[in-house]
């Protein structure tokens, strides 16, 4: 049965998947916005994710999480990906955190399995801690989290690489496992350094939560100090977790002062639900997102999100070039201006019925967007009586699913009814209202 869910799976991926390749192939991504030249040449490829959350159950050694297979997996999909590319190395896998749920040796050692069974030795690990380093110590003593980290992975919990001439710069907590405090004179120091030899190219910085009102999630999970250091540098691509906010989402991509993206999760998605964080969508941990970065020899630089679940790439390309000219493409504004209002196609099918609980299901098909419809809200009334209200993400971030929406509204009494259903984007544009008239018990449209 498995087998066969996860065959529908990749058909209806595939399916989006040459939709997105018709979109394409006019020298602009799915977003609107413009994609690598043809004759784009990397001389770098790297994978950049976080948030794995190694499993805190103790396992088998034979037994594995599913966290554990889809970063076995990135790793895998890397080196087949590079391998059929003119550049085909794979030259480092980066984590920007969270890659166990609480820190604790267990969950080391099962993360370490699957790279030493997965990584080649050409390929350079380069790690921070995020939050959950820290979890299982902070009743104690926090700072145990960083000495394990030290013990398992690495004796320095700062990393500063060069590879092939890029700047990789990694930056784990402080002692407290909560900010970076001890640790901003430092950080400050080596990504100034990164930019005076690299000249107009970009450098690559990483930490777990995202600077603080920047990316999508970034209000309540961002971090405000690392922001004062950030934006004296324009030509600085910062990647980071903490959230799980989907990676395919517009606003996982912001540009101002300089360019951050916030990487998703292996793990479980949230979101953001009428301004408030929180939220965990439909199917939440079927969550398995991440980006293949690859940079050519001026500094150009190229972004593609990849979704492990159905073998996929989504839509979204991002190219970025001459950003120590502040050239940012990505900016809120624009991207907001790039999405219409989403719209309810003219066959829209609505209808109810009662399920064996005898609640009333309201089912309805999702509605179009340049972007995506981020969002519905559906009110029910009885009358001039409100009997229902409720709000809940779409399905964007799945490639998986048929946009169909089922809405439980309870049990209603016999009566009639009206239904109105609106969509949001991403950027809080709303689609006109849907209006739908449906009778209870004899279920009919008017």
């Amino acid at each position: 049965m498995q087998a066969v869910k996860n065959n529908a799976r990749i058909l209806v991926s595939k399916v989006l998947s040459s939709y997105y390749s018709f979109i394409t192939s006019f020298g602009k991504s799915a977003n609107g916005f413009p994609k690598a030249p043809d004759d784009f040449m990397p001389v770098i490829r790297f994978a950049v994710c976080s948030d794995i959350h190694i499993s805190g159950k103790e396992s088998t050694p034979d037994e594995k999480h599913p966290e554990e297979e889809r970063l076995a997996k990135l790793i895998r999909f890397m080196y087949d990906y590079s391998s059929g590319q003119k550049y085909s190395s794979f030259d480092a896998l980066c984590i920007a955190g969270d890659m166990t749920d609480g820190g604790r040796d267990f969950e080391y050692d099962a993360f370490n399995k699957v790279i030493k069974e997965n990584l080649r030795d050409e390929t350079k690990l380069l790690i921070c801690t995020g939050n959950h380093e820290y979890i299982a110590y902070r009743d104690h003593d926090a700072s145990l989290g960083a000495r394990m980290f030290e013990e398992k992975i690495q004796p320095n919990q700062d990393t500063h690489e060069i590879i092939n001439g890029y700047h990789f710069i990694l930056c784990s907590y402080s002692e407290d496992g909560r900010t970076f405090k001890s640790k901003l004179p430092w950080f400050d120091n080596e990504i100034k350094s990164a930019v005076k030899e690299s000249g107009k190219r970009p450098v690559f910085i990483f930490q777990h939560p995202g600077p603080q009102a920047t990316i999508y999630g970034s209000v309540c999970w961002g971090d405000r100090d690392i922001t004062k250091i950030f934006r004296r540098y324009p030509q600085m691509i910062n990647f980071s977790g903490h959230s799980h906010y989907p990676v395919n989402d517009p606003r996982s991509i912001w540009q101002n002062k300089y360019s951050a993206l916030g990487c998703g999760t292996l793990s479980y998605y949230e979101t953001d639900l009428d301004g408030f964080a929180g939220n965990f969508p439909y199917e939440t941990h079927e969550a398995a997102q991440f980006y293949i970065v690859e940079a050519d020899k001026d500094g150009n630089v190229r972004i593609l999100s990849y979704d492990l679940i159905t073998d996929d790439f989504f839509g979204n390309e991002y190219y970025l070039n001459s950003l120590a000219d502040k050239n940012y493409t990505y900016k809120f504004a624009k991207m907001k201006k790039s999405g219409g209002k989403p719209v309810f196609p003219k066959d829209t099918n609505i209808e109810a019925h009662s399920n064996e609980n005898g609640d009333t299901i309201l089912v309805f098909t999702g509605a179009k967007d340049r972007l995506f419809a981020e969002s519905y809200k559906v009110s029910v009334l009885s009358g001039l009586k409100p009997v229902h209200s409720s709000s809940f993400s779409g399905k964007y971030m799945y490639l998986f699913e048929e946009d169909r929406y089922e809405v439980n509204l309870g049990k209603l009494k016999k009566g009639n009814y009206t239904a109105y259903i609106k969509a949001m984007n991403p950027y809080a544009k709303c689609s006109e209202e849907l209006k739908y008239k449906f009778t209870v018990k004899n279920i009919s449209a008017y």
